[in-house]
């Protein structure tokens, strides 16, 4: 059934930590996120673990059950922290649009209402991590120097007000991935922009062998078709570079989908990206299991 750990209490905290990991261990690096929380400029925090409960929307969920914070910061046990002003550059735009006297239950109008770091593979990242990040879309943001619109605000790490989370309807519990996806469509519809924040990053490591890739593209695969197949209506874009003018462009056609598939398969051979190639196949692989065999999700 899982629990939710409070790693860390506050009588009074002005952030909700929220880090869902399966064993509350994650091969030691959930110690070594906890150091870099210690770390931080902002200490007014408290830390909710919620523990081996899937899927991550629910987890996510339970844990804001227990949260009182006025904001959260939803980071994955894989993360590190890059310094030690990254939660408080997460907030800073965030507790100035509060400071103008906006609610967060109301409609954006085109304020900033979530925030997150630039991704970056960790210092100790492998030449083969490296190489297969080069290849592989999302893995990697380049580190900005102003307030940048795009879709790579993930649960890597990201900040949200509480209420603007409740507003916006809380996590999906019942789609087994892309909740992060779902969550941002949800703030932008509601009126909000979703931005990276200047000067801070976070590091998210891509699997150490070529196995682990397969098995990560595999189960991409597998379960975007069971959420396309069982919750029509969840498969919204998500662009790994910045929105060309701020705009986000939420669904696409079928067809435009499959060619940029197989587009994006040429263009791995045609650049010699053995990585990229097989991923997209493993991808594939598990797509037709996901849309012809999985019947139900078993946490």
């Amino acid at each position: 059934m899982g629990e939710v750990r409070i790693v860390k209490s506050h009588s009074n905290p002005l952030v909700s930590v929220i880090i869902p990991s399966l064993d509350g261990h994650r091969g030691g690096n959930v110690e070594k996120l906890l150091s870099d929380l210690e770390c931080q400029t902002v200490q007014d925090f408290e830390i909710i673990m919620p523990m081996g409960i899937k899927p991550n929307g629910r987890a996510r969920n339970e844990g804001v059950r227990k949260a009182k914070g006025r904001y959260l910061v939803c980071i994955d046990d894989d993360v590190r922290l890059g310094h030690e002003r990254v939660i408080e550059n997460l907030l800073k735009p965030l507790i100035e649009v509060e400071m103008k006297g906006h609610g967060w239950n109301k409609p954006g109008e085109g304020r900033i209402g979530m925030t997150g770091p630039s991704q970056q593979l960790p210092p100790d990242a492998t030449w083969f991590q490296r190489w297969s990040a080069k290849q592989l879309p999302r893995t990697q943001f380049p580190i900005v120097d102003d307030y940048t619109e795009t879709d790579m605000v993930t649960h890597m790490c990201l900040c949200i007000p509480t209420e603007l989370y409740k507003s916006v309807g809380w996590e999906n519990e019942k789609i087994v991935r892309g909740t992060d996806v779902d969550l941002r469509y949800r703030v932008r519809k509601f009126g909000y922009r979703i931005v990276v924040v200047p000067q801070t990053w976070a590091y998210h490591p891509v699997p150490k062998n070529l196995k682990g890739i397969l098995g990560e593209w595999f189960n991409k695969g597998r379960w975007t078709a069971f959420n396309r197949k069982h919750f029509p209506g969840f498969d919204y874009e998500a662009p790994d570079g910045i929105l060309k003018d701020g705009k986000y462009v939420p669904k696409r056609s079928k067809a435009y989908r499959a060619a940029r598939f197989a587009g994006r398969f040429l263009l791995g051979i045609v650049t010699f990206q053995p990585v990229r190639i097989l991923a997209q196949i493993a991808y594939a692989i598990g797509y037709l299991r996901g849309h012809f065999f999985e019947s139900e999700y078993e946490p």
